[in-house]
């Protein structure tokens, strides 16, 4: 039975466009077989008795009817319409056959009658065409039966075969009782199928339908299908409204490249690109469907990240142009100085001086013009060294007031009794500020490459130290070997440190600052450093080291992505949010790309600027009081909270910061631990208190270490405090242990000792 299905294909599957259809073939070879069977009956039947009667074109006609319906059967399937179309011509054939070699009219008219089911079953196995074709044809038989016309007398067969009649009318029977009624039933059962298939079909359609419409419709994002030629075919609704797309749009075949010409559409692998439309930004990528012809394009409005990263671009461009600039003076810095004098090491193997110059008079200028004045009096002392014949190379301005520059002569005597002496003369002659004339006097000093150094850094630092030990009795001073110890250590500790700084290796620890009650609301992070090889170093050491050596920025860098990275982590476990406090230099403050840095650590750890505060000193904002106000009017557009750090330090004056855009003070602990017996102390804190009420500003007790110390503070109105007495600075496994067994609140132990970090 297998078999039997499998050749007659009983069973239907859903070919490719092109393909004959599995019941047409069926129901060829159907008509075929039962073809087949009836000559072999008839040849084996009638053979023995043609044979004797020497009818010999009966065996012919038979033979040859059973052969070549075996051979059309065989090959129904790969030449289909060739074997249908034989088919046909076979009927045809057997009815002229019949009129030619049979005798009896009667039997002969028959026969015609045979040819009548051509079009029936050229319109099941073909098509319409053939079927109307034969149906014409078919008034030749019509006419040879309706006038009697016989045609065996063109044969010349004179012989009647016995049960002739018997054969024809059997044909007949079983052409219009079992072949064609078989083929028709395949049809029909064909027809049953498909039309159950047609409605599993529509189920699956109307449930892609749905699927359609909740992915593509009603999706909260903005979709765009295209066809192979980038022809816009659909869009929904979220693409009307962000491209204010016309609904009638692809109705009139328009391209995707041409609604949005900066797509990049030729780049097969661009899966992600960012477009632009009018002034808005969009991220766009695509995936097939369906087949390789269509494209589904998701759009993402993206405009507020790409003007971040503008103004993140135009901020590096702009540093770039300025790396090598002073941004106050306009002149040479130290980065460029010590950029040239690595390239003159290695052309020049001899040898060099460099020497570091600065007035004397310094606080006096200050005291006497604005700080403008006294750049421009710099500015001047540069030019004139640029105009000296025979004098400095590589001028630069490389630190506050001090300008350093190269000689080239080999002998330190020569240099410092004759050359220096000299450019000496030429800086401490008059100079003219607004119509006035003022008077410097230069201190020199200097170190020699490689002597005092093995790079330009190291050299130029020795001969900033050299320039600490000059004054008016001896403005020219050398370098000091006896010095070189001192250097030696700070130097080894600097390269430790830029070690430690290059790998990551200081580590974070967090002091909770809480409300009276003790309830943690913030943390301030403190840098500490553990060596491998100095072991545990203060910060009081490395601090001021990484200041001068220049390393504080990526100190303050490290710091920053750390803070951000633990806030990201803790973010994850569900750890109280509260405000992370971070110590900023007055170095940092003054860097030209210090938000730009500061955006993006926080953008790489998707961090608020809401949970960063940032520490400044009052140095920091009194270096420069206009780029220090536009700079926190800044950061404090962004979010970020601004405190500012050891209030009562020196010199400090409240109505002085009450123009600067200040969230916090932070009382130091100079001013908080002398309230407890000092009642003119106590007084005061109270005022700054109140002043800073009426400004807006809270305040944060610094360094309390006593029950006392919170009780006075706080009945002054006090609301934040930081201090050993409710914790010291904790790492981030103890600051979760105690979050995890205390939740929030730091109480003071009574045996709190105080430790030095």
């Amino acid at each position: 039975m297998h078999f039997f299905s499998r050749f007659f294909l009983l069973e239907d599957h859903h070919l490719p466009t092109g393909q004959i259809p599995n019941w047409r073939v069926s129901a060829l070879r159907i008509i075929f077989a039962t073809g087949i069977l009836l000559c072999l009956a008839i040849s084996l039947h009638k053979s023995k008795q043609a044979a004797e009667f020497n009818i010999l074109y009966f065996v012919g006609l038979s033979v040859s009817f059973f052969f070549i319906t075996t051979l059309l059967l065989a090959a129904s399937k790969r030449y289909y319409i060739f074997c249908a179309h034989a088919l046909l011509l076979s009927i045809v054939a057997a009815s002229l056959c019949i009129n030619l070699f049979v005798t009896d009219l009667e039997l002969a008219k028959i026969g015609s009658i045979y040819m009548f089911s051509c079009p029936l079953i050229a319109l099941m196995l073909i098509g319409c065409r053939t079927a109307i074709f034969y149906a014409v044809l078919n008034i030749i038989p019509f006419y040879i039966i309706v006038n009697d016309i016989n045609l065996s007398s063109l044969s010349g067969v004179s012989t009647k075969l016995s049960d002739e009649k018997l054969y024809i009318t059997s044909l007949i029977f079983l052409s219009l009782n079992v072949c064609i009624p078989l083929a028709f039933a395949r049809t029909i059962v064909a027809a049953k199928r498909l039309n159950k298939s047609m409605k599993s079909a529509n189920t699956y359609l109307k449930d892609k339908n749905d699927l359609y419409r909740a992915l593509f419709t009603e999706s909260n994002k903005a979709k765009i299908i295209v066809d192979e030629n980038f022809v816009i075919t659909d869009f929904n609704q979220h693409a009307i409204d962000m491209f204010d797309i016309k609904k009638h749009l692809k109705e009139h075949g328009v391209k995707l490249f041409n609604l949005l010409p900066s797509l990049d559409v030729d780049e097969l692998d661009a899966q992600d690109q960012i477009v632009k439309h009018k002034n808005s930004f969009f991220r766009t990528n695509y995936q097939h469907v369906m087949s390789a012809n269509y494209r589904v394009y998701d759009f993402y409005d993206c405009t507020q990240e790409q003007l971040i990263k503008q103004n993140l671009t135009i901020m590096e461009q702009e540093n770039k142009r300025l790396r090598f600039r002073d941004p106050q003076t306009k002149l040479p810095n130290r980065g460029w100085f010590e950029t040239q004098c690595n390239r003159l090491t290695i052309k020049y193997h001899k040898g060099f001086y460099i020497v570091v110059t600065q007035t004397a008079n310094s606080e006096y200028l200050n005291l006497k013009f604005t700080k403008i004045d006294s750049q421009a009096l710099l500015i001047s002392a540069f030019k004139r060294l640029k105009k000296m014949p025979e004098g400095p190379l590589l001028c630069a301005h490389v630190g506050v007031g001090k300008l350093a520059f190269i000689v080239g002569t080999h002998s330190a005597n020569e240099l410092k009794d004759k050359l220096l002496v000299n450019i000496k003369n030429t800086l401490d002659e008059t100079y003219n500020v607004l119509g006035n004339k003022c008077q410097q006097t230069f201190l020199f000093g200097f170190a020699r490459y490689p002597n005092h150094g093995k790079s330009s850094a190291e050299v130029l630092t020795n001969a900033c130290e050299a320039l600490k030990l000059a004054n008016s009795n001896s403005p020219i001073c050398s370098y000091s070997e006896e010095q070189s110890q001192a250097f030696i250590e700070k130097y080894e500790i600097s390269m430790l440190l830029d070690e430690a700084l290059q790998q990551g290796d200081l580590s974070v620890y967090y002091q909770p600052k809480v409300n009276a009650k003790g309830e943690c609301i913030g943390l301030e992070a403190l840098t500490r450093w553990h060596s491998s090889i100095l072991g545990s170093v203060s910060p009081v050491v490395f601090i001021p080291i990484a200041e001068e050596y220049r390393m504080i920025s990526r100190l303050t860098d490290l710091i920053i992505q750390k803070v951000c990275a633990q806030i990201a982590q803790w973010s994850t476990v569900d750890m109280p949010s509260v405000p992370i406090a971070i110590n900023i230099s007055l170095i940092d403050f003054s860097q030209p790309d210090f938000i730009s840095k500061l955006v993006k650590s926080l953008a790489d750890f998707n961090v608020k600027p809401q949970q960063i505060e940032l520490e400044l000193t009052e140095t920091s904002l009194e270096a420069n009081q206009g780029h220090s106000l536009k700079l926190m009017q800044t950061l404090q557009s962004w979010g970020f909270i601004i405190s500012v750090d050891d209030f009562g330090v020196g010199y400090s004056n409240i109505a002085r910061l009450a123009h600067y855009p200040i969230n916090k003070l932070k009382l130091d602990r100079s001013l908080i631990s002398q309230i407890t017996h000092s009642s003119r102390q106590k007084s005061l804190v109270k005022a700054i208190l109140v002043m800073c009420e009426e400004l807006d500003i809270k305040c944060v007790a610094e360094g309390v270490e006593t029950q006392e110390q919170v009780a006075i503070m706080a009945e002054m109105g006090c609301k934040e405090f930081q201090g050993f007495y409710f914790a010291q600075p904790i790492t981030v496994k103890n600051y979760e242990a105690h979050i995890n067994k205390h939740g929030t609140k730091f109480i003071a132990a009574k045996n709190n000792e105080k430790q030095v970090f």
